[in-house]
């Protein structure tokens, strides 16, 4: 290949486009606005002439996935199966991003690549669809993540305007996993383009397992806000909130062996929270 290979980046106003944006300068960007993933021949028009695609698009609100699960299925399913069809076209290869929520969270201990995915919601659903239409279209590559936070709306941003705002913070304690940095997961794919990746690779904080709760203690903590979580369970939440909520993997607990093993760079999610919940407050 005669130069440096031309990456795309679908979904390049989220949160992993975003802290990947100062990593890979010289990548395309795609905004929702300037691709549809829906669309089949605009994801034909913008791969066309690429290497490479970084596949970030998705709808990624799992209540809302919940209620309007036919736009989940043609965002998270039809959008990738379309990216997927036009890399394989173009000679390109794709590099995408799905989640821990494929998983039932049933295990007992960290769910590794070979772990078999049953996903209790349209969320977990539509990304399991969509990492089938990666990985059967080609030589593509899979990155399973969780709690993934960083510029834009997240969780850690709604905990401290909320503290800081004097309101009560009831805060789910009974779903273990660790949360990810979006600057994190931005050095992970930059790695992973860098080598010759698996097809299957699970990227997450490193660290001891949390809950809610404990990220945002953390991340209270960290900003100097001295406001107390009550710890409640996903039922007891629900309740409160008056609504109903996708069902949730009570374990999102993903091994980090392969990555560790690939050489990707993983950082301890204590840290980076701390240093995000700071730089937020």
């Amino acid at each position: 290949m005669a130069g440096p290979p031309v990456v795309l980046v679908t979904g390049g106003d989220g949160q992993v486009g975003r802290a990947l944006r100062p990593l890979l300068p010289s990548a395309r960007y795609a905004t929702r606005e300037e691709l549809d993933v829906t669309d089949q021949g605009r994801a034909n028009d913008a791969i066309a002439d690429v290497d490479m695609v970084v596949h970030l698009a998705a709808m990624t609100d799992v209540d809302r996935c919940e209620r309007e699960p036919r736009l989940a299925e043609e965002v998270n399913g039809t959008g990738s199966r379309n990216v997927a069809a036009a890399a394989r076209s173009a000679g390109a290869r794709v590099i995408g991003v799905s989640s821990d929520y494929v998983f039932d969270g049933t295990a007992t201990g960290e769910y590794s690549e070979a772990d078999q995915p049953r996903p209790l919601s349209v969320y977990g659903r539509t990304k399991l669809a969509g990492e089938q239409a990666l990985l059967e279209a080609g030589e593509n590559t899979v990155i399973r993540t969780s709690w993934v936070y960083g510029d834009g709306r997240n969780f850690i941003r709604t905990i401290l305007r909320a503290a800081a705002a004097g309101r009560a913070l009831a805060v789910v304690d009974d779903q273990l996993g660790r949360p990810t940095a979006a600057d994190d997961l931005a050095r992970a794919i930059v790695h992973l383009l860098s080598i010759e990746p698996p097809r299957l690779v699970h990227v997450t904080g490193d660290g001891p397992p949390t809950s809610w709760a404990g990220v945002a203690e953390l991340s209270l903590a960290a900003a100097g806000l001295a406001v107390p979580v009550e710890h409640v369970s996903t039922i007891e939440y629900g309740r409160r909130m008056d609504s109903t909520l996708a069902p949730r993997p009570a374990n999102s607990l993903l091994s980090l062996d392969r990555a560790r093993g690939l050489g990707v760079p993983l950082s301890d999610w204590r840290t980076s929270v701390s240093a995000y919940a700071r730089g937020a407050a």
